[in-house]
């Protein structure tokens, strides 16, 4: 069986990218054969890890280039001889399914990640104006919740395909923590962390504000952000306007990320928005206390962790439920095995995802 997987980019801290990584690694190259074909070229540690399994990763042309971008389409899918496309991206895929249409390419799989159809309104319009051109393209729809389902698909029928992570990785070690808390001198500092790109869906500067707050009542807290984006220097900016940019530090984009987890005391997520965060399901499994915005599915809740705060709720009642989740007594290493036994884990994952695309080619 071989797949295109569509992506944006795969660079580390994007979670498109961690979903596509973890379904890859799991599945059996014997019977599945996994390529990339990326709108973006960025730094990624994976890179390597997809070419020594011997599978593709195409870098697309501009579709501002269009006949460049079309030709280098047709291609791909000429020589490659694809079963499945899946279509993890939005509108910029439409030259793509397109084509793919035109080769016959007997399963078009056409994957929500959101539970918004644009990071601003104005992509949201455009959206949404490309949107029933890119369905029906489509043979098939999934979504990593029933939330992003609803936006992309409306009432359609899809396939839920759950974001999933590695159960053998994620588990804290409090051997770890404090080698990485020592490493970095945070040996006496609570740790507030976010893992996302510095984009607005992720709530930045609403976070940096919050921030602020809660650093007003506690001297020796830091917030960690790994994650880059079009945002870097607006944010980085912020923080120093606002006076907090001594205890912020940006890791940017990172290949060591359960290091970091492990040295964290809080997870913070106030995004506007989210389909199923990757994120959120990795830092249950680290044990993490979570503070997150009441705009992100309880369908990522598997633990006791997770503590749900309106985005309308003033900076002072953020700041209070920060403080409340570094005031748990938590035993971190016991959310590992909560992990194994949920939806998120990695553990079959490869045999399932392979059970769908081989239902949808049995319709075809």
């Amino acid at each position: 069986m071989k797949v295109l997987f569509l992506v944006p980019n795969l660079r580390a801290s994007n979670g498109v990218a961690s979903f596509a990584l973890n379904y890859f690694r799991n599945m059996d190259p014997g019977e599945v054969h996994i390529d990339f074909a990326l709108y973006q070229d960025r730094a990624s540690p994976y890179y390597g890890e997809i070419r020594e399994r011997g599978c593709e990763i195409f870098i697309l042309p501009s579709v501002k280039r269009m006949k460049e971008h079309w030709r280098a389409c047709d291609k791909i899918l000429r020589e490659g001889h694809y079963d499945i496309i899946h279509d993890c991206t939005l509108h910029i895929s439409l030259p793509m399914m397109l084509c793919a249409r035109n080769h016959h390419v007997p399963v078009r799989l056409l994957h929500s990640h959101s539970a918004k159809m644009g990071e601003t309104k104005k992509k949201e319009i455009r959206n949404r104006l490309f949107m029933p051109v890119l369905r029906s393209l489509a043979t098939d729809y999934a979504a990593c919740s029933k939330l992003a389902g609803k936006a992309m698909f409306g009432k359609r029928d899809f396939t839920y395909i759950p974001n999933v992570v590695d159960s053998r990785k994620y588990m804290y070690n409090e051997v770890e923590r404090l080698k990485i808390r020592g490493k970095y001198n945070s040996k006496n500092k609570r740790i507030v962390g976010t893992v996302g790109r510095l984009a607005p869906p992720k709530n930045p500067i609403f976070a940096m504000d919050v921030f602020k707050k809660f650093s007003e009542s506690r001297r020796d807290v830091e917030y960690w952000w790994i994650g880059n984006g079009d945002m870097d220097r607006q944010v980085k900016d912020y923080a120093e306007k606002i006076g907090i940019a001594d205890h912020v530090r940006f890791w940017g984009g990172r290949d060591d990320v359960i290091e970091l987890y492990q040295a964290m005391d809080v997870f913070f997520l106030p995004s506007l928005f989210e389909g199923l965060p990757v994120t959120g399901i990795e830092a249950q499994a680290m044990g993490l206390p979570m503070v997150v915005s009441d705009t992100v599915t309880n369908e990522m809740v598997y633990t006791d962790l997770v503590d749900y705060v309106s985005l309308a709720s003033p900076l002072s009642a953020w700041s209070d439920h920060l403080q409340a989740a570094l005031s748990r007594n938590i035993r971190r290493e016991a959310y590992a095995e909560q992990l194994k036994v949920s939806l998120f884990s990695d553990v079959q994952c490869g045999e399932r995802l392979r059970d769908v695309y081989q239902r949808m080619l049995e319709k075809r």
